[in-house]
């Protein structure tokens, strides 16, 4: 999938699914999981810590077999964002997203001007050897590039129209985190809680609203089907690490049979 495609799944919001890399961010995961149809990779360097030269090679990677990048750093900061978006990620996620305030921030460190206040900087390690200008390289970051925000509170889900009103159309998506919502509501472990499920589909409706698209996680594929029903489109199944772990237990104790 390529970015016109993506930007085209955001707006009409059609669905498309995505996975998780934590543990295992190399070229050959990038490309198994690509080869697997996967359309977008969620790279995680909120929970885990991986090294610059590490993610831009997943980048890379990722370019060369055609399956989007979505980064996501740790918080607003704009050492994060920035850099995020100079290692070439197609889209920067941001976690825990409450108020108009951190989303003008984070545009204004994810655009060049006359957008936001982006350093600006030409690398051909991001571009190759096919020549670009200064207009050509602002107009491709400023258009061609993703921005997800995550709701994982109650007063960021209660913030959204606001957040989504002072973004004036630079947000591309808006992500669930039921996990860190059931944790916010005091409720680990009820992922059908109601107020969760009253947040995630009022989440849903807003992004169906403001012409931006809905998106979430979940660990298993037979999962997928409740969230479809609560209005979401990017939808990321499972784990790298948890599809090793899972097909490593499952044969392990299928081999036990023999013993």
């Amino acid at each position: 999938m390529d970015r016109r495609t993506f930007a085209e799944v955001c707006r009409v919001r059609s669905i498309s699914w995505g996975t998780v890399i934590v543990e295992y961010m190399y070229p050959h995961t990038i490309r198994t999981l690509a080869r697997a149809g996967f359309d977008w990779l969620w790279l995680d360097n909120e929970h885990a810590h991986h090294s610059y030269e590490r993610i831009q090679e997943a980048i890379r990677t990722a370019e060369d077999v055609g399956v989007i990048t979505v980064l996501r750093v740790t918080n607003t900061d704009y050492s994060l964002i920035a850099r995020g978006l100079d290692l070439g990620a197609d889209a920067i996620m941001v976690p825990r997203v409450e108020t108009p305030e951190q989303v003008r921030r984070i545009i204004s460190w994810a655009r060049y001007p006359p957008i936001g206040s982006r350093g600006f900087g030409i690398r051909s390690s991001v571009y190759g050897v096919h020549p670009i200008s200064m207009a050509e390289r602002i107009q491709d970051q400023n258009n061609n590039r993703f921005l997800f925000i995550q709701i994982e509170s109650q007063r960021g889900a209660e913030n959204l129209e606001l957040m989504l009103e002072a973004a004036e159309g630079q947000i591309d998506a808006a992500i669930f985190g039921p996990a860190d919502f059931q944790m916010d509501i005091g409720k680990p472990d009820t992922p059908e809680a109601p107020e969760l499920i009253e947040a995630a589909c009022s989440v849903a409706e807003i992004c169906e609203q403001f012409g931006i698209a809905s998106g979430t996680l979940c660990e298993h594929p037979e999962d997928a089907q409740t969230w479809l029903d609560r209005g979401y489109n990017l939808i990321a199944c499972g784990f790298d690490d948890t599809f090793l772990t899972n097909g490593a237990v499952a044969a392990r104790n299928a081999l036990r049979r023999f013993e």
